[in-house]
């Protein structure tokens, strides 16, 4: 979350990794790479595939809070225009307009919905 106290842990953190090898070493090998050293992740691939597998987790691409749907949808906010329910004149077109998170990077799937819904704006007219 983005918030004063995570800027400030951020910056904390950021300052003490800049620092001296010895200080790095001791934060990488105690909260970045997670029961792993850092030699470990470097030379071993069946490290480095555990690391991954145990440490990556999708949190950046918000998604999904203000799905489209048909109109009889009662957990739709949009329709399959972008416009919102009960709002004139006010259309969401981004990723949080999608029913499901897509099991892909979100950027092709908003392009492609923007698309989809400006041109269907400019032959409504």
């Amino acid at each position: 979350m983005v918030n004063n106290k995570n800027r400030l842990l951020t910056k904390i953190a950021a300052t003490l990794m800049d620092g001296p090898a010895a200080l790095r070493h001791y934060m990488i090998d105690n909260f970045v790479v997670e029961g792993f050293t850092f030699d470990q992740v470097i030379n071993d691939d069946d490290a480095l595939e555990a690391f991954v597998r145990k440490a990556t987790i999708g949190v950046w691409h918000a998604s999904c809070s203000c799905r489209m749907g048909r109109v009889d949808d009662p957990m739709a906010v949009v329709d399959n225009q972008g416009r919102v329910k009960g709002i004139q004149g006010l259309r969401v077109v981004d990723a949080s307009i999608f029913p499901v998170v897509p099991c892909a990077n979100t950027n092709f799937p908003v392009l492609m919905s923007a698309e989809k819904i400006a041109d269907a704006m400019m032959q409504s007219g």
